[in-house]
């Protein structure tokens, strides 16, 4: 990762996905390969031994691996070269017996599968609580009105508490949806040369169970020319990504001077800071989130690309996956990383609302005051009346009730409902409870 990225990186999926991490998930595969085949009467018990020992005290350099991966193509075949030596030093016999029946990428699927897995338990518990906490922030903000906005433009109020509980609802699906992929995409991979176990025979499913309890892994049959479990699972992690970026985006807007409506959090001294202007206090877990949204999109289309694989093992597409995979999994934990801040962090401006909500003169009512007057005549004739209505308002600089009663003073008494902000969180209300349902409020 270069160091630009770095500092856009949550760190715990940094170190899950760091060199040192996969070569040592590599080596947990080679051990309980081992052992799993003992188990099943393939290899010699003291053998295994042997293996696992080898592969706790080994010590391999990253880089020097993937310098002598080169040659091959695959970071499995020096690994297990290295483990097959010094295996031999201790036992010529046991050496025999390492990485036996299996192929270069089912080392490399399960060491990847194993280093994605504290990223996902991660990702769970980051969305659970920014849920919770987001939820908590929409049931305390559900009486504070402000205006909605379509195509940037104001349009009809809303409340705060139900735009925030679209967010919560939002990233509550994506938990339930990333949690449903996870299970069954973190499953082993052994196949050996083909798929189909050949060096093992009859003992494939014994030596497959083996292999996943001692990793706390899925069982699962060889996966290397369809990768459709692990391509759904990295999509679900743009889908998360995306809609982190989207709570990002909307925050951003609404914490612009000018609208000064959210912020992603309090002011902090030294939190958003510029090196030329003072006094800015730069929205920075948004841009991180927004940062880790841009990126995705190519990402995921390298995976959709590489997935079109040849035969019983690609050339150039899963290997390209497995470079990819670790980069859009780096980008989605910087969007979450930036949306523990956010949601934890939220600030509401209810006086701010309301004072841009007023600044419009009631124009952003019109849509309800049609719906009165389209009760004694058609929906096409109120639109109209209520557009001239609107655009007399704008040119007088005059509130769109005023206009409205003072061309029709039938309307005293009928339209007090439409300008009220009291009625639009009492409407609302109901459709908040709906948008939260099953979501537990947190913080």
């Amino acid at each position: 990762m270069n160091i630009v990225g770095r500092g856009f990186a949550r760190d715990a999926f940094t170190q899950a996905l760091s060199a040192d991490a996969f070569v040592s998930a590599m080596l947990d595969f080679e051990r309980a390969l081992a052992a799993a085949e003992a188990d099943a009467g393939l290899v010699p018990r003291d053998a295994a031994l042997v293996i696992a020992r080898a592969c706790a005290d080994l010590r391999l350099s990253p880089d020097a691996l993937a310098g002598e991966a080169k040659r091959s193509g695959s970071l499995a075949v020096p690994l297990v070269k290295a483990l097959t030596e010094h295996v031999a030093r201790v036992d010529a016999r046991a050496a025999a017996f390492v990485h036996y029946g299996s192929t270069s990428q089912d080392a490399l699927d399960t060491a990847l599968v194993l280093c994605l897995k504290p990223c996902l338990t991660d990702a769970d518990r980051i969305l659970a609580t920014a849920a919770g906490r987001l939820a908590g922030h929409a049931r305390r903000h559900a009486g504070v009105v402000m205006l909605g906005r379509t195509l940037m433009q104001p349009a009809t109020p809303i409340t705060a508490g139900l735009k925030i509980a679209r967010w919560a609802a939002a990233l509550h699906r994506c938990r339930l949806r990333l949690a449903e992929a996870r299970e069954r995409a973190l499953c082993i991979q052994l196949g050996g040369a083909v798929g189909t176990l050949e060096a093992i025979g009859g003992k494939r499913a014994m030596v497959r169970n083996g292999l996943a309890m001692r990793l706390h892994l899925h069982e699962a049959p060889a996966w290397h020319d369809h990768r459709d479990e692990l391509t759904r699972l990295m999509g679900e992690l743009v889908i998360v990504t995306t809609t982190v970026g989207k709570i990002a985006r909307d925050v951003s807007l609404l914490s612009q001077a000018e609208v000064g409506e959210m912020l992603e959090s309090a002011p902090v001294k030294g939190v958003g800071g510029s090196s030329a202007m003072p006094h800015k206090r730069n929205p920075v877990a948004c841009l991180q989130a927004l940062t880790a949204a841009a990126r995705v999109p190519g990402l995921m289309t390298t995976l959709l690309a590489g997935a079109v694989g040849e035969h019983e093992r690609a050339l150039g597409g899963w290997q390209a996956e497995l470079v990819t995979i670790p980069e859009l999994v780096d980008a989605a934990g910087g969007a979450l990383d930036a949306l523990e801040r956010i949601a934890g962090g939220l600030v509401v401006n209810a006086e701010r609302m309301k004072a841009n909500l007023e600044s419009l003169q009631g124009l952003v009512f019109s849509e309800r005051l049609a719906r009165v007057i389209a009760r004694d005549t058609d929906r096409a004739s109120a639109q109209a009346l209520v557009d001239d209505w609107s655009t007399a308002a704008v040119r007088e600089r005059r509130h769109l009730k005023d206009v409205a009663l003072a061309a029709r003073p039938a309307l005293a008494g009928q339209i007090d409902d439409v300008f009220s902000l009291e009625a639009i969180v009492t409407e609302l209300a109901p459709v908040l409870d709906e948008t939260l349902a099953g979501i537990p409020s947190a913080g």
